[in-house]
């Protein structure tokens, strides 16, 4: 099985802080570091992760800090179909991140922005049984369901908050006929206008034309919606470190459980329990193995 992710990717600057500086004040930062990030390029390692085929398909820009990127990824076994964007600088994401594991994000979108719909030709494609889409840019996910068609893969979408921000009309159209729609309680009830996270989903799941929608509620786990039937599954509980990245490795264990048939229940608890090892580490790309996540419910009882 080998999985094609489409999206961004950057180059990830975290500073681990105790509050938030005031109009020109000066703050301490309690540690720094940096990695990997791009929620497609977070996905993309975090399915290889899962034991499958993954292929990064992008943008950077042709300087330093997209070497390193690719290089990162080319490390975790990702194929890279990218474009290199003369002129522009590849993405950046300042990420700050409260002690209690709580992060705010100020991103610079840079050379991502170059990656256009005529740059997803179907030989990008060959040998992809699934195409995920980790953006809100509507246009590069009406080109990918093309070319799902064309190759016979399934999609899922996980849009953000961009793509919720567009409005359910946008957004119902956009994503008619995916077989998997990840969002947050918050981008759901945005998207639904309420402030109900459960009427959110009970709403979306009559708007949109989906095979399934997720969403994911932070410590209190997710809930999915298929077919008529609406299932919850609490999260486990974890001293969060770091949540950056906590959601595409949710995806990506979904993802990887759904190729494998697996069914509703198990594919939300195995999801959620990959979500629960990440935030307990820094960094967006620290998502677990495959095995790393059946031990884990293992030890607590679970048989996957």
């Amino acid at each position: 099985m080998k999985v094609a992710s489409i999206g961004n990717l950057n180059f990830d600057i975290y500073l681990r802080i105790s509050e938030l500086p005031g109009p020109d004040e000066n703050i301490e930062a309690l540690d720094l570091y940096t990695g990997g990030g791009g929620s497609a390029a977070n996905f993309a390692v975090a399915i290889a992760r899962m034991g499958l085929g993954a292929r990064f398909i992008g943008a950077v820009g042709d300087d330093p800090l997209g070497d390193i990127s690719l290089r990162e990824l080319l490390a975790e076994g990702v194929e890279v179909a990218v474009k290199r964007v003369t002129g522009v600088r590849s993405g950046v994401v300042v990420v700050l991140v409260h002690p209690d594991g709580i992060k705010r994000m100020v991103s610079f979108r840079g050379a991502n922005l170059g990656l256009t719909p005529a740059d997803l030709t179907p030989d990008k494609f060959e040998g992809v049984n699934h195409i995920h889409l980790a953006t809100g840019r509507t246009e590069l996910i009406t080109k990918a369901k093309e070319i799902a068609r064309e190759v016979g893969a399934s999609v899922s979408v996980d849009g953000g908050t961009a793509l919720a921000r567009k409005g359910l009309e946008i957004v119902r159209a956009t994503v008619e006929g995916v077989d998997v729609v990840f969002m947050n309680h918050v981008e759901a009830k945005m998207l639904a206008n309420t402030g109900d996270h459960r009427s959110a989903v009970e709403k979306l799941a009559k708007e949109l034309k989906v095979g399934e929608l997720v969403v994911t509620l932070g410590p209190l786990g997710a809930v999915a919606y298929r077919g008529g039937k609406l299932l919850h599954v609490d999260a486990f509980k974890v001293a969060a470190l770091d949540t950056t990245g906590a959601g595409d490795s949710f995806a990506a264990a979904y993802i990887a459980m759904h190729l494998r048939g697996r069914d509703l229940y198990e594919k939300l608890l195995f999801a959620n329990a990959a979500a629960a090892i990440k935030v307990t580490r820094p960094g967006a790309r620290s998502s677990p193995r495959y095995d790393e996540v059946r031990s884990f419910l293992e030890s607590l009882g679970y048989k996957i």
